[in-house]
């Protein structure tokens, strides 16, 4: 397996606009093709802002009410934005569709969950971005911490029927191996992407060389790991007064997010090989994996995560991650990356 450089995958830099008073602009953003042209949103801080595509300039911004009958709540754990809505997961209670001027036209309750699970955390968390195929909205319920009692739950994801308005779960298990790192608030944790080009769900779990791929009720495995060495290191659970504070090993190695290059066709795959320690406070030794719809490996690429943000979002031009090095007060910057290129780059590199 070829170990690429990333910074050979960077065909362009992406600018948007900001002003002094925004820190930043995160890391995703969905892409429309618009009667008016090519555009770029992303929600911030109860605000939808709404760019030129690829000039980055700022062409709205709308506020969202907290409260009233326009209120999408305080608490917003995750968000899909298409070119005439947005959908919100609200309070961890309700799912919310908007339209872009900040007027509520929809509201559902969240499905309660049964005495397996204890509660629900309806999040995108980890990068668990909601995805829409067709009419089908998808969503997860990812632990805070992984239980004993989860071991036999399966109804992690969650579909909701725009045109039925109504909801049903994709459903998956951990690896057995899960057992082993339970009460662990870093290692418990999943990323789950739909590629619907083959119609499959597949999810990464952080603990696991290979990911579940679920189609047609089904749940299969297939390996797509690192060739590099991972160790596993579980944290500890330390009582406090009436609570139980959780401190992860961050030494760990640990698979992280799972995202799909739309464009290009390829599945992406981030690893933390090791992080840091005592002796080496400020290690953060990352790979990407990039895979192929079928998901052979085609390319491990080092990654430096000073420079460049762990995960992004689809351009048509390639994949966007924020350039931390080239941010300004007026401006922020995507490195725009080009995953087609990863034969030309082998072929050049040998």
């Amino acid at each position: 397996m070829p170990i690429l450089d990333l910074k050979d995958l960077i065909v362009d830099t992406l600018y948007l606009e900001k002003d002094t008073l925004t820190k930043n602009l995160g890391s995703y953003f969905s892409f429309s093709d618009t009667d008016s042209g090519k555009i770029m949103a992303t929600y911030l801080n109860h605000e939808l802002l709404i760019y030129s595509y690829p000039k980055g300039k700022l062409l709205k911004r709308q506020s969202f009410e907290k409260e009233g009958p326009d209120g999408i709540g305080s608490f917003i754990t995750g968000n899909f934005i298409d070119h005439s809505s947005i959908y919100f997961l609200s309070q961890q209670k309700e799912l919310i569709q908007a339209d872009l001027n900040g007027n509520v036209l929809g509201r559902w309750d969240l499905p309660e969950v049964d005495s397996k699970r204890g509660y629900a955390n309806y999040s995108s968390i980890v990068h668990n971005n909601l995805q829409k195929s067709g009419n089908e909205l998808f969503f997860v319920d990812i632990p805070f911490v992984f239980k004993e009692d989860f071991v036999d739950y399966d109804k992690w994801g969650m579909v909701f029927n725009t045109e039925t308005n109504s909801f049903s779960n994709y459903q998956f298990l951990y690896p057995q191996s899960i057992t082993e790192y339970t009460d662990d608030d870093q290692l418990g944790l999943f990323s789950h992407v739909y590629n619907p080009k083959s119609n499959e769900h597949l999810i990464s779990f952080s603990i696991s060389d290979s990911l579940a791929i679920l189609k047609n009720g089904k749940q299969s495995w297939k390996w797509a790991g690192t060739t590099a060495p991972l160790e596993f290191k579980k944290g500890i659970t330390i009582p406090s007064g009436e609570y139980i504070v959780f401190q992860p090993n961050y030494e760990s190695s640990k698979y992280e997010g799972l995202d799909l290059d739309a464009y290009a066709e390829k599945i992406l795959r981030w690893v933390r090989i090791k992080g840091p320690n005592e002796d080496y406070p400020k290690r953060q030794e990352y790979r990407l994996l990039v895979f192929d719809q079928e998901l052979n490996p085609e390319a491990e690429i080092k990654f430096n995560t000073v420079e460049l943000a762990k995960f992004g979002f689809n351009t048509p031009q390639g994949y966007a991650l924020n350039l931390y090095t080239k941010t300004t007060d007026d401006i922020v910057a995507y490195a725009i990356i080009d995953f087609s290129k990863i034969n030309e780059v082998k072929s050049r590199t040998k």
